[in-house]
Order: structure tokens, then sequence, then C-alpha cells
């Protein structure tokens, strides 16, 4: 690793765990010194962290200063946005491409809040994305576009990825070692994408978004431009946005009132998947590919959370996350994450059970 790499790998490290002023006087400072005086830099700021803190005691401090600032103005705003080499691109395609998504969730900006209100009202202060199902199995769509009507007349396209392997990559992580469970595509025009991947960690209770962007047919000359004008917490906060809405779909599909609001989806063609030339190599035209899309009502989904009545009663059933619980002996377990509330003993065991039929292929 030449200076110039180490500098960038110190900018990403710090940036979590200081302001935007602190982090580019830091680098400021850092940059301006001669090889010598950089190595003794680096070796007092890593005195100021325990000997042997694993990635998961960083990751949680990190995730502790971010929580403090509300995920604003920290060092991230100072880093610009940066792609993945071609050839790790091109991995992280192939592993995309191993599923397609059968579902389309259609949600307008109140269904979206409602959506994201299933977790997020328990959870006012929680600085990022849970990573509770992957450590217990159950992602109800484990591929799954959606799309939202921001109310501005925009229609934000995201796809969520979660790999078809990832139960197993999941069980070979540890507090050092984080694994790529999935990945975020966040269209920008006409199938063109910007894709975040998506880490967990044992014993880490938050998703991890890698720093390094991938990407789906956007030219190089597009890439430069985004590497000049975006940083990284500006497509974090967009993208955080997408996958609070994805974790939302997901606990409302195992959410014992609201789940059968999606079991009746309308058979449609997908119309991003069928722009490539109608026919193949020999001439033979290609099938044309459905989807099942899921208009979902912010009304309905208030009536199944709340009551059907014109009196809105409490919140009948609410989501507690799953979390890593750490006992006197130095024991760590994972606490599944259950339904609470007045009805808490209706089929409250379906959070482990693998009853959702949306994906089966059309």
């Amino acid at each position: 690793m030449n200076r110039h790499e180490y500098e960038d790998y110190l900018s990403v490290m710090l940036a979590g765990v200081l302001t935007k002023e602190e982090h580019q006087k830091t680098m400021e400072h850092l940059r301006s010194l001669p090889d010598e005086e950089l190595e003794s830099g680096i070796k007092e700021i890593q005195q100021r962290f325990p000997e042997e803190m694993t990635m998961k005691q960083m990751m949680d401090m990190q995730h502790s200063v971010l929580r403090k600032s509300n995920m604003k103005n920290t060092g991230y705003d100072n880093i610009p946005v940066t792609f993945l080499s071609a050839e790790r691109n091109t991995e992280l395609l192939q592993n995309i491409s191993k599923s397609r998504p059968a579902n389309l969730i259609q949600l307008d900006k109140k269904s979206d809040d409602a959506v994201i209100a299933l977790w997020r009202e328990a959870n006012q202060n929680a600085a990022g994305i849970p990573s509770d199902l992957f450590f217990s199995g159950h992602i109800p769509l484990p591929d799954c576009k959606v799309h939202v009507d921001d109310g501005d007349g925009n229609i934000i396209k995201f796809r969520v990825v979660i790999f078809p392997d990832y139960q197993k990559l999941v069980e070979e992580t540890d507090e050092n070692n984080s694994v790529r469970i999935g990945a975020v595509l966040y269209e920008i025009r006409d199938g063109d994408c910007m894709i975040l991947s998506l880490e967990v960690l044992r014993g880490h209770d938050w998703i991890i978004t890698e720093t390094l962007l991938g990407y789906k047919g956007i030219p190089n000359y597009a890439r430069d431009y985004f590497h000049e004008h975006l940083n990284t917490a500006q497509v974090w906060t967009s993208i955080g946005e997408c996958l609070s809405t994805w974790y939302g779909i997901q606990i409302a599909l195992l959410h014992p009132l609201v789940k059968d609001i999606f079991l009746n989806p309308v058979t449609v063609i997908d119309e991003s998947a069928n722009k490539k030339p109608s026919k193949g190599k020999k001439g033979k035209k290609r099938p044309l590919r459905y989807i099942k899309r899921h208009i979902i009502n912010a009304e309905e989904l208030k009536n199944r959370i709340h009551g059907g009545s014109n009196f809105q009663r409490h919140t009948l059933v609410w989501y507690v996350m799953g979390h890593w619980r750490r006992y006197a002996t130095g024991k760590k377990v994972f606490i599944n994450p259950y339904w609470k509330g007045a009805l808490r003993d209706l089929k409250n065991s379906e959070i482990r059970e693998r009853e959702i039929v949306l994906e089966e292929n059309v």
C-alpha cells in the first residue's frame, strides 16, 4: 500500500468517528507530514484504541458516534464517491445475477411512511438498518424491486437482492470478519444503477455498507462525474432511506396482521427486464418476463395495525428487533426477533416460519 492509498484508508477509517470539520483538519494535517512523522502520527492514533480491538468493537463504536450525531455532519461528508475496480464490480454483478426479482412493491409517500413506521417508531435512535433478520434466517422477499412515489413527482426505483446462500455466509462470520450477503441497486436512469454492497458481522446489530460503490451500466465519464460531485454521506443517505423501506416491507410480511395485504398481487410484464432485444443469438424470441406487482395502500396498513374502527387504538402488535446479548460469563447469544403487544400470542411463532410463497417463479 503506497502513501496515497494509506491516506485514503485512514480517511475512511476516521470518517465514522469524527465530525466533518474534525476529519478535514485531521486529514489536512496528516497529508502535510513527511513520511516519518506520518508514521509517528498513525502510531499515536492507534494508541487511542485497545490493542485487541475487534472489528465488531470498532463498528459498535462507530455506530454509537453516528447515532449521537444523527448521522449528520460526519467525516463521510468529505469522502468522495469511489467505485469498485472493473474486476471486483464484475464479481459483484455475477453474484447479483444468481437470482432475479419475482415481486415489485409499489408505495406512495403515505404507505412508505407507514411501512417504515412498523419498525422505526420504536427505534427512533437507530443509526442504520438492523441485521437481525439475517441471523434469525428469515427474509420473506430475498430479491424484490421497490418503486416509491416521493410525492414530488419522482419515482424512486431500487432493487434489494439478498444472495441465495446468505445463510451459509452468515454462519461463517465472526467478530473480526464481516461477510457480504447482498446488495442494493439504486436506479439513477433507465436501468443504470449505483450498487451498494451489504455486509453483516456476528455480534453487531446493524447492516454494514461498503464505502466503494458497484455499478451497472454507468459509463466511465459518469462515474468520474459522480466522484467529483457526490460524497459518500449523500449516497448512504439516499440508499439508507431505500433500505428503511425494504426492511419495513420484510417486517410487514412477518407481521401477523399485515402480511395478508401481500397475498393478492397482480401479475404484469416486467418492463425493465424486457428492454433487451426481443431475439436471441439464433433469432429466437426471448420469453417475456413477468413480475408480481403489489400496490400497498396506507389506509389498509393503518387498519391492519390499529384496527378497522373509527376509533384508533394503540398498535396491537409491534416488532422487537433481534439482538445480540452478552451474559456475565462472556457468552454471546442471539435473541430472535418477536412481536409484542395485545395480540402477541397471535401466531407469534410465524417469525420463525417460512410460509411466504411470493418468490415463486412466474
